[in-house]
């Protein structure tokens, strides 16, 4: 019965090895498929973090030249502010000039106007005493009818009337009034 026990053994001996050997090679193909799958997982890793550092970095540009864009849009909106408050402070002024000075402006606006035969002028109620005398003398006639003006007055040639109230000339000439006024403050 010797036999057949080293017959068996030699069996078991050369299934054990067997099994090592297929044991050792199958721990080598699953140390190569977890080095595979690190290597994987580390290409990918790497792959999304440079794709999320350039996203980060395109929602930075973004809101960064939002910002930019803002600044810009409320600095544009305050100059404009200061330009309306510069516009009427000049009408204001305008205005309220001394009846003195108020009559040489209006008499120097009289000036460059052509004079037609019954060419009146029409003023303000309060406007009527303080400018009687240079509208005359200009070659005007002051008209009877008065208008609600603040400064100024306006020309009336039969049917045809041309304002030269103070806030109708502010109104034509306001986008000029701005750029000048612009290019003295800013």
């Amino acid at each position: 019965m010797n036999d057949g026990k080293i017959i068996i053994d030699k069996i078991i001996e050369k299934a054990e090895a067997e099994a090592k050997a297929i044991k050792g090679k199958a721990n080598l193909e699953v140390e190569a498929i977890l080095k595979a799958a690190e290597e994987k997982a580390k290409r990918e890793s790497e792959a999304l973090k440079k794709s999320a550092e350039a996203e980060a970095e395109k929602v930075k540009a973004k809101a960064i030249s939002g910002a930019e864009l803002q600044g810009k849009i409320s600095v544009l909106q305050e100059k404009q502010s200061i330009l309306e408050d510069v516009i009427a402070q000049a009408k204001k002024s305008l205005e309220t000039l001394p009846d003195a000075q108020y009559a040489q402006t209006i008499g120097s606006m009289l000036a460059g106007l052509d004079k037609g035969k019954g060419t009146e002028i029409i003023v303000s109620e309060k406007d009527r005493e303080r400018l009687a005398k240079i509208i005359g003398e200009r070659g005007f006639i002051l008209s009877n009818e008065n208008r609600e003006l603040n400064g100024g007055f306006i020309v009336k040639n039969g049917d045809i009337e041309y304002n030269y109230s103070f806030e109708s000339i502010i109104a034509v000439e306001q986008e000029e009034i701005r750029q000048i006024a612009a290019k003295i403050l800013f």
